[in-house]
């Protein structure tokens, strides 16, 4: 009959993708490790890895088995973990998602910490601008950018932030600066593949839909930020992502206030009846403490919100 630690050791080797790094993530030995596949392999009379000298992938009975197994695991920790076993640290694996710019600049110089203390926590950052779903891709929270809608999805404020026109001064210098709705139509825009239009208002406060020329489209907002920097055109983008660089004058915002909506709050979002709760509170207060300096509160709102994304 396998054990608790022989399934444990199967989702190690599953998630670390071989025996070695297992046995070090588990800090054991690499034949203690093979021995408990061996004997959970014999005792299920399937193989869950196909080994050769140099690789192990997990078989299709594998997968299968590891995505009943984890869940259940996972519920058996937090069981533990509500009755007071166990409090220290975390286990497991957490799976969040974001715009690479909240990753780099907010989270990445708070994770080490954060790892230290959960070393047994793995963490998958999937880094994207364009809107993901919780569900869909097996994920356990989400930190978004801009207003919300209705939605399934538990929202935590993290703090306040706009959506801005900027550009580098060198591009201002060649081309001109915008003044006018007909100027920011005509001007060259650096953009995220989906930002093709924008509302703007005039200075009588009438809504306008600018359709704009891209001169340049990357999909990844660290990047576009560079785009601005090297003078490739003009683009829009939240004013918390490219803070430092107004202060040092390498970016200017251009025609403040223009965009509508101008709004771009940033959210801390998770599912309701997560079974992970634990390990995304636990994050949830590294993400909130990454966020202190622009955060006033942290008010939690009921279900609701999760389309918005800006850059």
């Amino acid at each position: 009959m396998y054990s608790i630690v022989d399934l444990q050791t199967f989702i190690a080797v599953a998630r670390q993708g071989g025996i070695t790094a297992a046995a070090s993530h588990l800090r054991i030995s690499a034949a203690t490790t093979s021995h408990r596949i061996a004997k959970l392999e014999a005792t299920l009379g399937i193989k869950l890895f196909h080994r050769n000298s140099r690789n192990v992938t997990i078989s299709h009975e594998g997968l299968i088995f590891l995505e009943k197994v984890e869940p259940i695991l996972l519920q058996l920790q937090e069981a533990e973990q509500a009755v007071g076993v166990g409090e220290s640290e975390l286990r497991g694996h957490l799976r969040v998602t974001t715009s690479p710019w909240i990753l780099s600049r907010f989270i990445m110089p708070h994770l080490a910490r954060f790892r230290t203390r959960h070393p047994d926590l793995t963490i998958d950052f999937l880094t994207v601008d364009r809107y993901v779903s919780l569900v869909e891709e097996g994920l356990d929270c989400a930190i978004r950018v801009g207003n919300l809608t209705d939605s399934s999805l538990i929202a935590r404020k993290l703090g306040e932030s706009d959506r801005i026109i900027c550009a580098a001064p060198e591009f201002l210098d060649q081309h001109g600066t915008p003044a006018s709705l007909d100027d920011l139509e005509d001007a060259l825009w650096v953009c995220l593949p989906w930002q093709s239009q924008f509302t703007a208002r005039n200075e009588t406060g009438s809504a306008r839909r600018l359709t704009i020329s891209r001169s340049v489209t990357v999909s990844n907002s660290d990047i576009l930020t560079d785009a601005a920097l090297q003078g490739l055109g003009i683009t829009v983008k939240s004013r918390l992502a490219v803070a430092r660089e107004l202060a040092a004058g390498s970016l200017v915002e251009i025609m403040p206030g223009v965009l509508e909506p101008s709004s771009a709050p940033i959210w801390f979002l998770y599912p309701p009846n997560g079974r992970n709760s634990r390990k995304t509170m636990e994050f949830s207060r590294l993400v909130q403490s990454a966020f202190k300096d622009t955060v006033t509160e942290f008010p939690t709102a009921e279900p609701g919100t999760d389309n918005a994304q800006w850059s």
